[in-house]
C-alpha cells in the first residue's frame, strides 16, 4: 500500500510541488478507512472535500429517477476525486462508493484554499485536472453517443487501463463492472470481448482483462478497425 505522502505525491493535483509542500499538504489531509460497500456521497449532497485514493478501489457513478445506473469511473491509488464542490459550492453531481476496502486522503475546504494561497501551482493543477476531465467528457459523450458496441467496451478497457493501472494491461474486473462503464449489456461484454480476444487483441482470464494490443484498441473505439 502506498503511503500517505507517496499517494499525494502519485496524484497529479501535487505534480511539480516541493516537498516541503508536500509535506505541509500531507498535514492538510484527514485519513479515513471505508469498508467496501459503504457510500462516500451521494449525488445531490452538500460536499466542501476532495478525496485522494490512499489505497482501495472507487466507484464513482449516478443513479437515475428510473432506477438507471450511470458508471463514470473506477478509481484507484493515487486518484482523486470530489473537487468539484470545493470550488463552486454546488451539491455532489455524482455518487462515490467503496469497491474495495480503501483509506482516502480527506482535504477540506479551508485546508484547500490555505494550500493554494501559499502554494498557487495547486490551484493549476486543479484545472489542469478539470480541462483533462472535460476532454475525457467529450471524447466519453462522442464514442458512447456515436459507435457501436465493441468501440465503447474498447473505451472502458482504455479508460480503466490509464485510472486504475497506470497504463498497465492487466485489468482485474467483471463482465459486468465493463458493461456498466461502457453502456452495454453483460451478455454484449462478453460477446466483444470473444471478439476481440480472436482478434488478438486481448486476452481473457478468470476475472481478467488483458490488453495485447492497445493500439489496435484505441482504433477499434475510433472506428478504424
Amino acid at each position: 500500500m502506498l503511503t500517505d505522502t507517496q499517494a499525494l505525491a502519485q496524484t497529479p493535483l501535487f505534480r511539480g510541488v516541493s516537498e516541503t509542500a508536500l509535506q505541509v499538504a500531507r498535514e492538510a489531509f484527514v485519513a479515513r478507512s471505508y469498508p467496501a460497500g459503504k457510500l462516500i456521497f451521494e449525488a445531490g449532497d452538500l460536499g466542501a472535500a476532495l478525496y485522494v485514493v490512499q489505497s482501495g478501489k472507487v466507484r464513482i457513478y449516478r443513479t437515475y429517477f428510473d432506477g438507471r445506473e450511470r458508471m463514470f469511473a473506477y478509481l484507484g491509488p493515487g486518484e482523486v476525486f470530489g473537487e468539484m464542490s470545493l470550488l463552486d459550492d454546488q451539491p455532489r453531481s455524482a455518487s462515490a462508493e467503496v469497491v474495495e476496502d480503501a483509506v482516502l486522503l480527506v482535504l477540506y475546504q479551508d485546508g484547500y484554499w490555505s494550500l493554494v494561497r501559499r502554494y498557487p501551482e495547486i490551484l493549476h493543477n486543479l484545472a489542469v485536472i478539470l480541462a483533462k476531465r472535460l476532454r475525457e467528457a467529450d471524447l466519453e459523450l462522442e464514442v458512447l453517443s456515436f459507435e457501436e458496441a465493441r468501440g465503447r467496451v474498447a473505451y472502458a478497457l482504455i479508460k480503466l487501463s490509464r485510472q486504475l493501472y497506470n497504463g498497465g494491461n492487466k485489468l482485474r474486473l467483471t463482465h459486468m463492472e465493463l458493461a456498466q462503464l461502457s453502456g452495454t449489456s453483460r451478455e454484449t461484454v462478453t460477446r466483444v470481448l470473444h471478439a476481440l480476444r480472436d482478434e488478438e487483441l486481448v486476452k481473457l482470464g478468470s476475472g481478467s482483462v488483458e490488453l495485447l494490443d492497445p493500439t489496435g484498441l484505441e482504433e477499434v473505439m475510433l472506428g478504424l478497425r
